[in-house]
């Protein structure tokens, strides 16, 4: 039975998703499942002005089981236009989204087919800004009991973490409010930037 993490794939993934990378020398991402909706595989959550917000990206219509790898992005809105203002917005005034924005934005600008793919990139480029070498590996088949660390569906929007594993940082929006733990890891890159490997 693997020792590695196993993880699903995300998009712009929270905090607790990369603690998991950097507890371990290497992990495994689940490439065989069925598509879940309305989880981290195709959405994110990022601090504003107004509070916590959802980004999610629309996906084509796909039948109840479709391999997550094959799941395409859809292009009927302009999801990628409204993503990076919101994000622009959220985020321009922290100290380092100056030092990161032109390497996230092409993302918004680019057309990925697949969802996989497009995550898959964003993530390589986030574990090199959070400094992790960890190896990772993808699974042949869907296997439901095989890993002894198991967070496909334990790292889920709709599922409490416990807070207190995740250390305070400063954030742009929270004056007078709580610490808003476990945001999209983009929140932990633009407000602490070379430190935040510290914080995971």
């Amino acid at each position: 039975m693997p020792q590695e993490p196993i993880l699903s794939i995300a998009y712009l993934p929270p905090v607790a998703w990369f603690q998991k990378i950097k507890q371990a020398d290497s992990i495994y991402l689940e490439k065989c499942e069925h598509y879940v909706k309305q989880s981290y595989r195709n959405r994110c959550n990022v601090f504003g002005a107004n509070g916590v917000l959802s980004l999610s990206i629309p996906v084509v219509a796909t039948h109840d089981k479709q391999c997550i790898n094959d799941v395409k992005i859809s292009y009927d809105e302009k999801w990628q236009q409204q993503h990076w203002r919101t994000i622009e917005s959220a985020y321009r005034n922290t100290p380092y989204f100056i030092y990161y924005a032109d390497e996230l934005k092409p993302f918004y600008q680019r057309k990925y087919e697949f969802l996989f793919d497009y995550n898959m990139e964003l993530i390589s480029l986030l574990m090199k800004k959070f400094k992790l070498n960890n190896e990772i590996r993808f699974t042949e088949i869907y296997d439901v009991s095989g890993y002894t660390n198991d967070y496909r569906n334990t790292i889920h929007p709709k599922k409490d973490i416990e807070e207190a594993i995740f250390i305070p940082y400063p954030q742009l929006f929270n004056e007078g409010q709580p610490f808003k733990a476990n945001l999209s890891s983009i929140d932990l890159l633009f407000n602490t930037g070379p430190n935040a490997k510290d914080y995971l």
